[in-house]
Parts: C-alpha cells; structure tokens; sequence
C-alpha cells in the first residue's frame, strides 16, 4: 500500500512537471542521449505489463530500407524512483503515469522542459488498459514526433557547420539551398547536372547526389520510372574501382515509394538498398524527387550509406538531416511527416 502512494505520488509530480515545466523562464542546458534514444520512465511492473508490450512494438519496429532488421528506437527503461536530474536532460523522453488517482486518459507534449532541444511525452490514465489504448491509437503520431526532432536535431546541427563552399556550389549548379556540413569533398565537380559529395572514416563512407532532368508528367512518381531514371544516370556517373563496376538499385528488395506534399512541394521519397555491379558494396539510400513547377524539371537528392560494420539507422538520420534542409528559392520547407 505504502508503495502503491509513494508511486502515485511520483506519477502525479512528473505529469504536473510535464504538464508546466516549460514555463519556466531560465536557460536550459543541451540535451543528452545518442540518436535513436527514447527514455521511458515506467514502473518495472507497467514495463512487463500490456502498456510495455505496446511501447515496444511501436518504437521496436524495423527501421525502414535497411538490408537487416533495425529497432526505430533503442528503448531505456527507467522507474520512477530512479529518474534522476541527470537523466532528466535526455533528448527524447516517455513518461508513464499510471494511478488511480488519476481521472483521465490522455497524451500530452511537450518541448525542452529539462533541456534543448528535447521533447518529453507523457501518457496517463488510471489503469493499464487506458494508458495501453492510447498510446496504440496514437502510434504513428508519436513515432512521427520523436523522428521529425531526432531529424530536425540533425539538420541543426548540418547548418550549424554547413560548408558555404559546397551550398554556394549547389546553388549556382541547381538554384536550390541545400547544407552539407564541413567534412564532405566534391567528387564530381565539372557536370551541370549532377553533383557528388562524400566523407569517410574508417570503413565506413556517407555520400549525398544532386541531380535535375525535366518533368514529363506524373507518371514520374512511380517506383518504376523513379528506379529507373536513377539507375540510368548513377551507371554513368558513379562507377566502382573500373568501369565495368557502376552503382545500382538492388532489385532483390524494390524502394519503398512514399508520395508527400507539403506547402505546394510534391515530391517521391524512395528508401532501399543500392549495390555496386560487379562488385561487393552496398548499403541503404533514400533518395528525395521534388518537382520544380516554375522550371518544369525534377530535383533529385539523395543520401547513401556504406557501413559495412555497423548498424546503419543512424547513419540513415545524418544524411536525412541533410537532405531535409533542402528548399527551393530559399522557401524552407519542413519534414512532411511532421504532425500538426
């Protein structure tokens, strides 16, 4: 009994924190945690319950274009009682209030609370099978808004050391803004239709293209037509260690094509797996088409990742911060799945 008070009264505390903790007016210090960290502040009793079984299959679902299965999220539980200061900075944060106490069932949001840029949710209810409903009738939205911060983390960071070189390069290439960070060298520097750009470490490389061709009709935003369009322009531009090796699109596993408008900008968004013929490389991509209406033409950028010994989510998020700061006419334009 002693136990079950002690924890409503921490449950209630942590929901009135969530619930007005930004109010407050004093500067926040950065927050903590590796990209693809969600933090869950639960009971180890509602953890092995219904409410933790539907956290899991939300946020430990296969991360999407990657040749073996990834987790979206590598989940952290914390009890209540254990929910120190220092964690309390972390970048993405669930909070579970479960009591009787408790006389609604609801999910609310908030943004750097203990830290920034962090965002803290919390789902309470008065039972197990209230909380567990909400948070499976709400699995997209949330999924959505830790990937649009953990993205907009990384774009931040691209703009905070973008390369003006390569964005004036972009630019006077393609009249679109476009940041990549210090780091990346130009690869093919003399083509006015196509751009390479590339940085490593050891074993592993992450690349980002640029390329136009003209707007012929809808038809263009189809699996078919958008594979085919990239593997004829990547065989003649980006070839392997001989010209008998080019990159391509494995077929084996087809992209997912997700159509997305936003703010008047349509574009095809393709995640799936390139390999190099004739050859042992490969990796995952995703590759963003927009249609230009003003110039009737489409722009391509896409990011690829060769990490032949590491995982390759995370990989993944640092090119998609690149490729999300992509506007045309300097209009920025936000992540798509963002939720209102």
């Amino acid at each position: 009994m002693k136990r079950l008070l002690c924890t409503s009264i921490v449950a209630i505390i942590l929901m009135s924190i969530v619930s007005c903790g930004d109010s407050a007016n004093f500067p926040k210090p950065g927050a903590t945690g590796k990209i693809g960290e969600l933090l869950v502040i639960i009971e180890n009793y509602h953890w092995n319950s219904e409410v933790g079984d539907t956290i899991r299959s939300i946020f430990e679902k296969p991360y999407p274009g990657l040749a073996s299965a990834e987790k979206f999220y590598t989940l952290i539980p914390v009890a209540n009682s254990s929910f120190l200061p220092v964690m309390q900075k972390h970048r993405n944060i669930l909070v579970i209030s479960i009591s009787t106490e408790l006389t609604e069932t609801k999910l609310t949001i908030k943004h750097d609370i203990w830290s920034t840029p962090q965002i803290v949710l919390n789902a309470v209810g008065a039972d197990i099978s209230s909380v567990a409903k909400i948070l499976s009738d709400k699995r997209e939205y949330m999924l959505n808004l830790y990937e649009q911060a953990e993205l907009d983390r990384q774009s931040k960071n691209v703009k905070a050391y973008s390369d003006t070189t390569i964005n004036r390069t972009i630019k006077k290439r393609f009249d679109i803004d476009l940041h990549v960070p210090s780091g990346y060298y130009t690869i093919m520097r003399n083509d006015a239709g196509f751009i390479w750009l590339e940085t490593q470490s050891n074993h592993n490389s992450i690349g980002v293209f640029v390329y136009s061709y003209p707007f012929v009709d809808d038809s263009t935003f189809t699996v078919n037509y958008l594979v085919n369009k990239r593997d004829s322009i990547l065989k003649e531009k980006i070839h392997g260690a001989r010209d008998s090796s080019w990159m391509t699109t494995t077929k084996l596993f087809m992209p997912e094509l997700e159509i997305k408008k936003f703010k008047g900008l349509q574009y095809g968004e393709l995640r799936g797996l390139w390999e190099l013929v004739n050859d042992y490389m490969g990796g995952p991509f995703v590759s963003r088409s927009y249609i230009d209406a003003n110039r009737q033409r489409i722009v391509t950028v896409e990011g690829y990742i060769y990490a032949p010994r590491f995982d390759k989510r995370d990989y993944v998020r640092r090119v998609m911060g690149i490729i999300n700061t992509f506007s045309f006419d300097g209009n920025k334009n936000e992540y798509e799945s963002s939720p209102q």
